[in-house]
């Protein structure tokens, strides 16, 4: 009888520990977040890419949402405003981040973003990622200082070769710049001791407002030293200081900013500017400001794409959706220090990809 319940127990442990595999092998499938191993996979709407449980929106495959708790089921994930014009949804699960090692929970396909994980290849959609922040557009348009066989041409820009112009929210505290030194840095591009040139200032500094003060810190620095690389932004001191009867394109101070911005980009061309990454604003939090820097943003991107000299344009929004709170100071407008971090790393991130001073 002590035989034949010890074998019984062997045949029912041997049973329990197969099930307990079978479990084992089902969670472990699916790398990504809740199993769906599509979840932020580039995408291109309308195809069926993303599986049966996931929807392609805003070129990313993911899942609608109207609260947080429908995105419980994805590591990190949380529900958040659509980033493109002609999504019908409330909202939709993303995953932010600040480094590549920020989307490990998802897993080793995924990669940093311009402040999103996302996995798979950028494709351009109206609206969608490939063109909110330094996507695959941004990607493609300096693929010529990669040279013709692809190779980024590393060491043929110093750091002094590099300048950084605009207004307050790179001026306020120059933390923008200090965090993309060290982002060059840590790739060697640049040494440890070595500099970019930051003349961001919190005063004089509208594209046309007040005397064209952008245009200004880039004439003195190039009549100072040989210049190949401008990362810059402007138009933020032109909307608030400027006033509007309605906020568009027909607004004075807004059409004067954005032929600022051609004059400008015209200039460089003719000085022999390699390269040029716009940055342009998150949302402001005031209402009345958001609406003029909507008007203003269409007008300075159309510029920065058909500018003689090459022009990378990257908007925020994407990298500072979802953590105004912490990204953005107490006047609504300029970055904390983590906003700083969070906006050199979008930054970076384009100079990788179009291979700019490497």
């Amino acid at each position: 009888m002590a035989v034949r319940n010890g074998s019984l127990l062997g045949r029912l442990a041997a049973l329990f520990a197969s099930v307990l595999v079978v479990f084992s092998c089902e969670s472990t499938s699916g790398e990504s977040s809740g199993g769906e191993t599509h979840f932020l996979t580039h995408c291109v709407p309308g195809s069926d890419s993303c599986g049966s449980k996931l929807s392609c929106l805003c070129g990313v495959c993911t899942a609608p949402c109207s609260q947080r708790a429908a995105c419980e089921r994805f590591a990190a994930a949380e529900c958040v405003p659509p980033t493109c014009t002609d999504s019908r949804e409330a909202g939709y699960c993303d995953v932010s981040c600040f480094v590549e090692a920020d989307c490990a929970a998802l897993s080793s396909a995924h990669h940093c973003e311009n402040g999103v994980c996302r996995a798979g290849s950028s494709v351009l959609n109206d609206g969608g990622a490939g063109s909110s922040g330094g996507g695959a557009s941004d990607a493609s348009a300096g693929a010529s200082s990669a040279g013709a066989s692809g190779a980024c041409v590393r060491g043929d820009v110093t750091a002094n070769e590099v300048l950084v112009i605009g207004d307050a929210f790179l001026a306020s505290s120059h933390q923008v710049t200090a965090y993309l030194e060290d982002l060059a840095r840590s790739s060697g591009a640049i040494s440890s001791g070595d500099r970019y040139r930051d003349n961001s200032r919190l005063m004089a500094n509208g594209l046309a407002l007040g005397g064209n003060g952008i245009a200004a810190q880039y004439t003195s620095a190039a009549s100072d030293a040989a210049v190949k690389v401008v990362i810059m932004n402007g138009g933020g001191a032109d909307i608030l200081l400027g006033s509007c009867d309605t906020p568009d394109a027909a607004c004075p101070a807004i059409a004067a900013a954005a032929a600022a911005a051609n004059d400008l980009f015209a200039k460089m061309a003719a000085d022999g500017i390699d390269q040029v990454v716009y940055v342009f604003y998150p949302d402001p939090l005031d209402e009345g400001v958001r609406a003029k820097m909507d008007a203003l943003r269409p007008l300075i991107e159309s510029a920065c794409n058909s500018s003689p000299v090459p022009c990378h344009w990257l908007d925020l929004r994407p990298t500072f959706r979802g953590l105004y709170s912490s990204y953005i100071q107490l006047d609504g407008l300029n970055p904390t220090a983590a906003g700083s971090q969070a906006s050199a790393a979008a930054i970076w991130k384009v100079m990788q990809d179009a291979c700019i001073a490497q």
